[in-house]
């Protein structure tokens, strides 16, 4: 049954997905999913109508579960694009703590931080939030996390800003309407295995001066040693392109148009 005006989201709660569904909910209900997948299975089977799922870290690279599933559930489009600054805090209940919980990818990414506070007693848990939820109970203890999870359960902010580089995430808001206007567009494709078929594709774009922003390859689970691609373009969905690309792919899917909400919450 389809929840009304609903996104669900990669959680727990007070997850940077979270903030990010935050950024685009209005009105509409935000529920958290434990899985990326478990995001797309909600959105395919109506139990939300949008779901809200990373796509990319300027740090880590591309999501590949968010890719894997863009391949494989052919009626689920991109609809919007959010760009969010991945702003790292540490906050606690008491004012001395001498114990640091946090994900470890969250951990890493503050090591300078740690390393000048000489914080050494540090201790990796599965999500930010989770970290702020276990600083919640112990004075002695504080937490890395994202500023929301600090508010939601209540820890008092020491520093803000902590990570030792920038580091943004794209977010993809996605549902089952495909989108043809945007000033951003995204598709999957496979190709014959025989020399310069990838070739022959990027030749498309060339003839129709149109401008990739991002390509991307990954392994396709039923056969070994081949692969998809994903691909992001500059401008709307482009039906000349299309044509031609069909003659060229042995599979192809287009994956939407979107527009871009900026830093400033604004879309470009």
């Amino acid at each position: 049954m389809v929840k009304h005006s609903s996104i669900c989201f990669l959680g727990p709660l007070g997850s940077f997905s979270h903030h990010a569904a935050a950024l685009v909910a209005e009105n509409r209900e935000l529920l958290p999913k434990v899985t990326i997948t478990d995001v797309f299975r909600s959105v395919d089977n109506d139990e939300c109508t949008e779901g809200l799922v990373p796509i990319e870290n300027s740090l880590e690279g591309p999501v590949n579960e968010t890719l894997d599933n863009l391949f494989y559930k052919e009626n689920i489009f991109v609809n919007l694009e959010i760009e969010l600054p991945i702003n790292l805090v540490i906050a606690s209940i008491g004012d001395n703590f001498d114990m640091v919980y946090s994900h470890s990818h969250a951990l890493q990414e503050c090591r300078e931080y740690l390393s000048r506070r000489r914080l050494s007693k540090i201790i990796p848990v599965e999500s930010t939030s989770k970290a702020a939820e276990m600083a919640s109970k112990d004075p002695r203890s504080a937490a890395i996390c994202s500023e929301m999870a600090a508010r939601l359960y209540g820890l008092k902010i020491i520093d803000y800003n902590i990570q030792d580089n920038i580091n943004i995430t794209r977010f993809f808001l996605i549902s089952k309407t495909e989108m043809q206007k945007g000033n951003k567009s995204s598709m999957i494709f496979t190709i014959p295995h025989i020399s310069g078929s990838l070739y022959h594709v990027l030749g498309k774009f060339y003839e129709e001066k149109v401008n990739l922003s991002m390509i991307y390859s990954r392994p396709l689970k039923n056969i070994p040693w081949r692969y998809y691609f994903y691909i992001e373009y500059e401008g709307e969905k482009n039906h000349k392109l299309i044509e031609k690309l069909k003659g060229v792919t042995t599979s192809l899917y287009f994956k939407g148009s979107y527009e871009k909400l900026s830093n400033n919450y604004t879309r470009l």
